[in-house]
């Protein structure tokens, strides 16, 4: 009787856990680890050496908070790691279709690229051509307005030294965007808000590391991301969640202007500077009217900007 799992049910597993909540994973996990022992007495161990060869890519979460997220396409790119270029390509559904996947490789050095959700109004380089170099892939927003959903990339590393048959690489998925919210308390009903988000980079290099050495270079070139218009109806104001991309490659700090129109028709001007928004971060500008300046210079040790990342609960 076995008491292990087989590649392909280590690959089911992967799968799993990406594409479902964590409570039913826990419990669809339990299940499958118990199959090998309720089908020995069956088969026999009739399925061991059934090992296929070759690269398998299984993808995860690199954030437990975007577990259960939907995934609607995925395409996959496998590069040479010593001259940058293209190797294998393959474009899916879904992540249980990339993971039943074997790219048969010779020995070398490979990186391997994974996006999620590249759908409108998300595009990556050249929608005509192929990618074709490791280091020329750009992701964009065709309209930084409203974004509704996000992508996730992830980027792998791998040797193949053909000492073993078969080799399963796990590439955790992070965020493209950054995800800001804006809260004002104590403002008069009726007021309306508008506004934008400054020095958001134009597009994301995913296959270039930050300053902090991670994947995930944001641009130099700058856009400005508007924020939609909202109207108090109560003493508070809350935009929904402003989906953009990161601070701009090499500045310290990032910039948001808002507007607001109260009811007697005055007109108020703010700019807020605040710390950089990062490739994936959860951000929340909450700010008192009362308190409040034309100019604002906030800290990420205070209030008025809470970097959601760290508070984020893990279920």
């Amino acid at each position: 009787m076995r008491n292990y799992l087989t590649g392909k049910e280590r690959l089911l597993v992967a799968a799993l856990a990406f594409i479902l909540p964590k409570r039913i994973f826990n419990i669809g996990l339990w299940v499958l680890l118990c199959v090998p022992c309720l089908l020995a007495s069956c088969d026999h161990d009739v399925h061991d050496g059934e090992e296929e060869g070759g690269l398998s890519v299984s993808l995860t979460w690199a954030d437990e908070a975007d577990q259960g997220t939907e995934v609607k396409d995925v395409k996959l790119w496998i590069f040479n790691a010593d001259d940058g270029s293209l190797v294998e390509e393959k474009h899916g559904g879904s992540a249980q279709e990339v993971a039943s996947q074997r790219f048969a490789l010779p020995e070398g050095h490979y990186q391997i690229l994974a996006i999620t959700n590249l759908i409108e109004p998300f595009f990556t380089t050249d929608q005509t051509r192929a990618l074709t170099n490791w280091n020329n892939i750009q992701i964009g927003l065709t309209n930084p307005k409203d974004v509704k959903h996000n992508a996730y990339f992830g980027v792998a590393d791998v040797k193949i030294d053909n000492k073993e048959g078969s080799y399963v690489v796990q590439n955790p998925m992070k965020s493209v965007l950054s995800e800001l919210t804006v809260i004002i308390e104590n403002v008069p009903k009726g007021t309306e808000m508008s506004g934008k988000a400054l020095d958001a980079a134009w597009c994301l290099f995913p296959t270039l590391k930050n300053s902090d050495g991670e994947y995930g270079l944001p641009s130099i070139e700058p856009t400005e991301v508007e924020i939609p218009t909202i109207l108090a109806t109560e003493s508070n104001l809350k935009s929904e969640v402003i989906r953009l991309m990161p601070t701009i490659q090499g500045s310290p700090a990032s910039h948001v202007y808002l507007r607001l129109l109260l009811p007697n028709g005055t007109l108020q001007e703010y700019d807020i500077t605040a710390p950089a928004m990062k490739v994936g971060g959860k951000y929340e500008l909450r700010l008192n009217y009362n308190q409040m300046q034309p100019k604002m210079n906030l800290e990420a040790t205070i209030n008025g900007w809470t970097n959601l990342n760290n508070e984020v609960e893990i279920k």
